[in-house]
């Protein structure tokens, strides 16, 4: 999807599903969190941060 954050790595394929779960459970893609918006409001211990996409592809968060 053009001008959101690619959820692809640039490095060689992951192995098969079942030696990655341990390692992948804490990973979200930012695709999932985001959807087709370039910001998101995220509540943690009572503030709220902004995740969004910058015009240069990277992702910036600010409380």
């Amino acid at each position: 999807m053009a001008g959101t954050p690619s959820d692809e790595p640039n490095e060689a394929p992951l192995p098969d599903a079942d030696s990655t779960i341990s390692n992948e459970r804490n990973r979200i893609l930012v695709s999932d969190l985001m959807g087709d918006n370039r910001e998101v409001f995220l509540l943690f211990n009572g503030s709220e941060y902004r995740l969004r996409v910058t015009n240069n592809n990277k992702l910036i968060l600010t409380k």
